[in-house]
């Protein structure tokens, strides 16, 4: 069995036992508590509600119990708790069911009784290590994609300010209705709503700066853009781990109710959430450039029955208040920009040229960028942000 490194500061992992027999835990428990913090249940009920409060590695679990057997229990520890490692413990006479729970509930391993304890300790020692891996991976794959996401918008906002300054405040929005409603993935919505507009680079710039100032779409304009969705949702989907994040952009149009949503489009609770969130976010950015009035624009979405999820529409109205009080911007020179400050009107240079669109979060590239062209030409007008320090 691997033991935890003498001198170590990691915490020991935490197990659970689950038998019917008080007297079996107990003694299983004497016999691990030096090596892992250990819970117990006497029924698959009650360690079903130890999961859903403590934070467990591994599960080990008797085959036999009266009202919920081991394999059931195990199952839906495979469906709510995927990364819980499974140890079943069974009888000869249950070999078959065991054989089956492993196919079912995917059990990392089952062990017949009586188990000798040294084969106990070292299948709950591989599984800890197996999950500790699994564990590492995932971080390390989730920062990895994070940050490389980062670095893919920020140079594309280099390259089109209009279309990805509208993004980050269509981001802002959409985290900020995904820490109201509590999602336990806010990243996922982040990434949703910042890759979003990768379609829209294929949009003229005449139609970027129509859709900036809310003014109408001619029939050429309007088709273009309703295939940004699209586009978008084929470029994302090509990035592994993505898959139902560009499902979820692809979907970003289509209404809860389902009016018009077209073939194979899902409605309602069957919509990914990411989607309803995407579409509130999006639509209320569109109505902010028309109408800068926050609560007319939260009042224009609130009309437009069956067009959004009511619990996410409960939750950009949270987020702005009952007054729809918004900061009053502040006047900077370049060398005062600060990391987190926020634009709130488009930067740009004498001649016209748009260097940063208004929302967009100040970071050291965005400074790099405006030195640059202020060397060669000055800006239009003052620097206006909000946020940060004042």
């Amino acid at each position: 069995m691997s033991s935890p490194t003498i001198g170590s500061t990691t915490p020991p992992a935490s197990i659970l036992l689950v038998d019917d027999e008080v007297a079996i835990l107990d003694g299983l428990r004497r016999q691990l508590r030096r090596e892992y913090t250990v819970h117990t249940a006497t029924g698959g009920a009650a360690a079903l509600e130890v999961l859903a409060a403590e934070q467990v590695t591994v599960v080990v679990s008797d085959m036999r119990m009266p009202e919920m057997d081991g394999a059931t229990f195990l199952s839906k520890v495979r469906t709510r708790h995927p990364d819980v490692g499974r140890i079943l413990l069974t009888g000869q006479a249950d070999t078959q069911a065991a054989i089956a729970a492993v196919n079912e509930g995917h059990v990392f391993r089952f062990l017949t009784k009586p188990c000798p304890p040294e084969t106990l300790f070292d299948a709950i020692g591989s599984a800890v290590e197996i999950n500790r891996l699994a564990t590492a991976e995932k971080e390390l794959m989730a920062s990895t994609l994070r940050r490389t996401v980062e670095a893919f918008i920020a140079t594309l906002s280099l390259a089109q300010p209009v279309a990805f300054a509208r993004s980050q405040r269509i981001t802002r929005t959409a985290t900020e209705i995904a820490v109201q409603l509590e999602l336990e993935d806010v990243w996922e919505v982040e990434v949703a709503a910042m890759l979003g507009a990768l379609g829209s680079v294929s949009l003229p710039a005449s139609v970027q700066d129509k859709l900036d100032a809310g003014r109408p779409l001619d029939p050429d304009e309007a088709e273009m853009q309703a295939r940004v969705p699209h586009l978008s949702r084929d470029l994302v989907s090509a990035i592994p781990r993505l898959e139902s994040v560009g499902q979820a952009i692809g979907w970003q149009r289509a209404r809860w109710d389902g009016v018009g949503n077209g073939p194979g489009v899902p409605s309602g609770e069957d919509l990914p959430v990411l989607t309803r969130v995407l579409k509130v976010a999006v639509d209320f950015e569109q109505g902010r450039a028309a109408r800068p009035n926050v609560q007319d624009t939260i009042a224009v979405l609130q009309a437009d029955t069956g067009s959004y999820d009511p619990t996410v529409l409960a939750a950009l109205a949270r987020c702005h208040g009952e007054d729809g009080h918004v900061e009053a911007p502040r006047t900077v020179q370049i060398g005062d920009l600060l990391p987190g400050m926020v634009v709130f009107d488009d930067i740009r240079t004498a001649a016209g040229v748009l260097l940063v669109g208004r929302g967009n979060v100040v970071t050291a590239q965005l400074v790099q960028r405006l030195e640059n062209f202020a060397a060669r030409e000055p800006l239009s007008g003052p620097i206006l942000v909000t946020g940060g320090a004042a």
